[in-house]
């Protein structure tokens, strides 16, 4: 399970706390705060991003991708979506919960192009309410990641005025 992102800060501006969302976080509080709340809040992070339990019950977090068990290589790229890993090469990527699942969620559909609204609805909620910027933000982080220039692009190609492709010669593994 990935580790839930709150931030405490004494920064309480709205675009401090749009951008602290934005870039990650789960949860933003602002000093000063009581314990009581900034617990109450921590179970309730928990409770959206814990793996559903054996029942297989629902918890709120975005589910995977189709067949989250299986590997995605595509030119030296592997993806590991049950380990939710992500390598280029044979190095590490430390990509953020969003950027996985952004990444993961393009690969998956490898070829096609993914729409601006599908992925916001897919990676991060359908009952979104900020800014659709924030999936630009996180495309850009992906891609400095992978290495990827946005004006001759190896994986992530967008698609103006539609959505992304992830356009790599895509191998899935056995």
């Amino acid at each position: 399970m990935d580790v839930p992102v709150i931030m405490v800060t004494a920064r309480g501006t709205e675009t401090d706390r749009i951008v602290g969302l934005e870039l990650g976080a789960d949860d933003y509080v602002v000093k000063p705060f009581s314990s009581a709340e900034v617990a109450a809040r921590i179970r309730a992070v928990l409770r959206r991003t814990a793996a559903p339990g054996p029942a297989g019950g629902a918890t709120g977090a975005v589910a995977g991708p189709p067949g989250a068990d299986e590997v995605i290589e595509a030119d030296g790229l592997v993806i590991d979506l049950a380990a939710r890993t992500a390598a280029l090469d044979g190095d590490a990527l430390t990509l953020s919960r969003k950027e996985f699942d952004l990444l993961a969620r393009l690969a998956a559909d490898a070829g096609r192009t993914v729409s601006r609204d599908a992925l916001m609805r897919d990676v991060w909620d359908e009952n979104w309410f900020g800014s659709t910027k924030t999936l630009d933000v996180h495309v850009a982080q992906v891609r400095k990641h992978l290495g990827d220039d946005a004006t001759a692009p190896r994986f992530i190609h967008t698609v103006r005025g539609v959505g992304f492709r992830f356009d790599a010669r895509r191998s899935d593994a056995a």
